[in-house]
């Protein structure tokens, strides 16, 4: 039981030491960039077409049924591995 509380105790400490080098060490200029663009903006290409949103009702209504479904389904399956264990 030692063994796994301190490979957690340095699992976490590697996790501070890599987000304090994130920090420190980057270039402003990356920072920035980031948190102007967003998380993922500088990964396509500027000229690439941006898609439009869904604007079809039926089919936001189908994909927004179909989270509700497979939610549900996940509560079920926690519910009775609950009540099983």
């Amino acid at each position: 039981m030692s063994v796994v509380i301190s490979v957690a105790i340095i699992a976490v400490a590697f996790g501070a030491a890599a987000t304090w080098l994130i920090a420190t060490r980057l270039p402003v200029e990356w920072i920035e960039r980031g948190r102007n663009d967003g998380r993922y903006a500088a990964l396509s290409a500027a000229d690439e077409p941006i898609e439009a949103p869904e604007t079809d009702p039926r089919r936001v209504q189908a994909r927004t049924h179909a989270r509700r479904v497979r939610r549900a389904r996940v509560r079920a399956t926690h519910t009775r591995s609950a009540k099983l264990g």
